[in-house]
């Protein structure tokens, strides 16, 4: 998790988050959109602005709620890590992709790199990574740290055994973290030789911010666990709406924080079905094949117990809800209504 400050004691928001899934032969690395919206404690919230309101317990447990894995260990640093590794290593070889000028007077920042093949000192090489004013914004910048990220990886291949020491005692000083020297070595000795393999966060944008992909996430969190692709199989599909109205945050967001178990296809409607209680929750179940797994999913996921529908009136008229907000009524497995 890189904080954008000059300094790993002074909190602020988390520029960058990468996901690291480690085995003996093979590392994935999944960084995640900083501008990616989720429902954090009833409000809409950017990812990287979590760690510096919440914490960091908070952000790791965001993390491993969308990723469904657990976080075993965790690295804080600053942006001049950059600076302090590439130095030790310097040169570090880059090639840059285009002329890349910047001028931050407030931050005291200017960076001027030319394009073509750079041997970088440590101060050029935070320049790199930090650079994101450009056509690709924040996905651009995500791309210049995975090059980096590599270069840093070559350079380090190249250098003697105490240069090494150097470094790994530089990263475990300037940083926070739960590493042990020891397990940053043997991190370290396994890299050497894992195949590296960068992943896509799944997202999509919506109202000019990113948002989770509920259509592919269960297929990276499958991914990320078994280091395999996972077989297609038939997913049950749930229309989510509510009874109720709130202004304070998304419905897609507070619904896909809560709910986010493999094997579904989630649809949901922000608007409000008028003829429930909005105190209580409901679910109509169409495929009783399923009835017993929906049911005891939708209870582990928000806490809460759910009516089981089976009033004629009631299924007509939210069929008719339905339909006069464009969802397909034929294909679904349940239709939950959600109340406050």
């Amino acid at each position: 998790m890189g904080m954008d400050s000059n300094n790993t004691e002074n909190i602020s928001r988390t520029d960058t988050i990468i996901l690291a899934s480690v085995k003996k032969d093979k590392i994935l690395l999944m960084p995640i959109p900083r501008d990616l919206l989720l429902n954090i404690k009833g409000k809409d919230r950017r990812i990287n602005s979590i760690y510096e309101l919440y914490g960091k317990e908070e952000l790791l447990k965001t993390v491993s709620n969308l990723t469904n894995l657990k976080i075993d260990n965790y690295i804080i640093f600053n942006y001049s890590i950059f600076k302090d590794i590439g130095d030790i290593l310097s040169p570090v070889s880059i090639y840059v992709e285009k002329d890349m000028i910047y001028d931050d007077f407030h931050q005291n920042l200017h960076i001027e790199l030319k394009k073509g093949k750079n041997d970088l000192d440590g101060t050029k090489l935070l320049y790199y990574v930090r650079f994101r004013h450009d056509d690709f914004g924040d996905i651009g910048r995500i791309q210049r740290q995975k090059k980096a990220l590599y270069a840093l990886m070559n350079s380090i291949k190249k250098q003697g055994f105490q240069t090494l020491l150097k470094t790994l005692n530089t990263v475990l000083k300037n940083t926070i973290n739960t590493f042990s020297f020891p397990d940053i070595l043997k991190l370290y000795s396994s890299s050497k030789s894992a195949n590296i393999e960068f992943i896509e966060f799944p997202y999509k944008l919506k109202d000019n911010y990113a948002v989770v992909d509920n259509s592919q996430l269960l297929k990276t969190q499958y991914y990320l666990k078994n280091f395999k692709k996972q077989e297609n199989k038939l997913q049950k599909w749930i229309i989510f709406t509510k009874s109720y109205t709130n202004y304070n945050y998304s419905f897609y967001s507070f619904v896909f924080s809560k709910f986010n178990k493999s094997g579904y296809k989630i649809k949901t409607i922000d608007n409000k079905v008028d003829f429930f209680n909005n105190t209580k929750n409901y679910v109509f179940i169409k495929n009783i094949k399923v009835k017993d797994e929906i049911l005891n999913d939708l209870k582990n996921s928000f806490n809460k117990d759910f009516i089981i529908l089976n009033d004629k009136k009631k299924y007509f008229e939210t069929i008719n809800f339905l339909v006069k907000n464009h969802i397909d009524t034929i294909n679904y497995d349940a239709v939950v209504i959600l109340g406050e």
